[in-house]
């Protein structure tokens, strides 16, 4: 109760600040003249946390990692929904990790259920998404049955990757503020060092999962008209 109390004043003060710090709220490019649409917001937060997730595995790995940005994985061939998108899948010497970017600012705490999250926007609103967790779900379902053996690490994560984001310290710890990714990373590194096992071979689950991929050049775009049809529930 005491950990959810001193949360609440820091989340009021946190938007209490942002909302008085246009600085903090990037969603206009002077350049162009306009403000940025969703899909922009979304595709400049991705690009930040493709940047940074690739120099924290530059330093905890050397070159010994692979990061493959918005792949397209076949995870149900033959079904009427038949692809997911990755927005990026870090294969590691450590483990193997499906990450989901959201580029959203304010708060974000519980939800009503484990598969959404509540986000507090500067001005109040309080508004329930989809947890990343959830979206995630499937992807790293398939990645599981599909790599082994088992005791390889294959790990969700949600990086909010605005920098006026806050996540609740009293949600899942694979639930990141893009601040925390380093250290997240860090850890998983130190905890599989400690199980003996050696490390993973990058190239080696690179093509495997591959061949459950489509590369084409316009299969991104396909997929995300795809998910926009009418009566067609987002999978990511």
């Amino acid at each position: 109760m005491l950990i959810q109390t001193v949360f609440g004043l820091m989340a009021a003060l946190f938007c209490a600040y942002v909302s008085f710090n246009d600085k903090l709220l990037p969603d206009d490019d002077p350049s162009k003249g306009r403000t940025l649409s969703s899909r922009e917001r979304g595709e400049d937060g991705e690009r930040q946390v493709s940047a940074e997730l690739r120099s924290h595995l530059a330093r905890l790995c050397g070159d010994d990692w692979l990061v493959l940005d918005g792949l397209v994985l076949i995870h149900a061939p033959g079904s009427t929904f038949p692809t997911a998108e990755i927005d990026h899948l870090a294969i590691t010497p450590f483990g193997i990790f499906v990450i989901e970017t959201k580029h959203r600012t304010g708060v974000v705490s519980r939800g009503e259920t484990d598969e959404t999250v509540t986000l507090t926007t500067v001005d109040g609103q309080r508004l329930v998404r989809t947890s990343p967790l959830r979206q995630n779900a499937a992807k790293v379902r398939f990645l599981r049955e599909l790599l082994a053996p088992r005791l390889w690490i294959v790990e969700g994560l949600g990086v909010f990757s605005h920098e006026a984001a806050m996540v609740a310290p009293t949600l899942p710890a694979a639930l990141l503020e893009r601040s925390e990714l380093y250290r997240h990373l860090r850890v998983r590194q130190q905890q599989f060092a400690r199980t003996g096992t050696g490390r993973l071979p990058i190239r080696k689950i690179a093509d495997v999962i591959l061949q459950h991929a489509d590369t084409r050049p316009d299969a991104l775009a396909e997929h995300r008209r795809r998910i926009q049809e009418p009566g067609v529930r987002e999978q990511g």
